[in-house]
């Protein structure tokens, strides 16, 4: 039988072959570090208590429009990022004349003139529902001490037709009592900054 002949690798070494493995192991990690971004922990805004609100029919979509701000003792050069967090309780009553099929409350981002959906909750008549979203603010930085991002969030209300008749029966009242806050980090830095604090609220 004839005997195959050993790979280019399998000729080298074994001392070789093991030094040559670290130093790909240790250039891999190497990547991993040279890749990873120092951020500095979360700072949180307070709670922002929106004033609440009552979607129908008639006025099926309302927009609330939210300011976050970061300052900081001295200059932050560094670019800043986080997210907002919206917590809505909705609760739905029924019309007393023709049902409908049960809503959904949605809470969406507006983004120019474009509407982008991020979380949904279907309703329960008469019991208050729980809908989340979570808006992500991307770098910014200005000049001056602070930066500054404006939200324009969308709470609205989605109704299926009736499959036969396409159309809606009466929607009744979702009552919308809501939350939002803040959450920043300052990013290419380990630590917070000396005085970093972070606002939220309505203009």
């Amino acid at each position: 039988m004839r005997r195959v002949r050993p790979s280019v690798f399998e000729r080298i070494p074994t001392a070789t072959r093991t030094w040559a493995s670290r130093v790909v192991l240790l250039m891999a990690c190497a990547s991993v570090v040279a890749t990873s971004r120092a951020r500095s922990d979360d700072v949180a805004s307070p709670v922002h208590t929106g004033a609440s609100f009552r979607l129908t029919t008639d006025t099926p979509r309302v927009t609330r429009t939210l300011v976050v701000r970061t300052s900081a003792a001295k200059k932050v050069s560094d670019p800043v990022e986080g997210e907002v967090r919206i917590q809505a309780q909705a609760k739905w009553t029924p019309g007393a004349s023709t049902p409908t099929p049960q809503p959904s409350l949605v809470i969406s981002s507006l983004y120019g003139d474009a509407l982008q959906e991020d979380r949904r909750s279907v309703l329960e008549p008469d019991v208050a529902v729980t809908v989340e979203s979570v808006r992500y603010l991307d770098e910014r930085c200005s000049e001056g001490q602070g930066c500054e991002w404006t939200v324009q969030a969308v709470f609205d209300v989605d109704v299926q037709s009736d499959a036969d008749s396409g159309t809606v029966g009466e929607l009744g009242t979702i009552d919308v009592e809501w939350t939002a806050q803040a959450f920043m980090r300052v990013l290419d830095e380990s630590n917070v900054p000396k005085g970093f604090t972070v606002s939220l609220s309505e203009p």
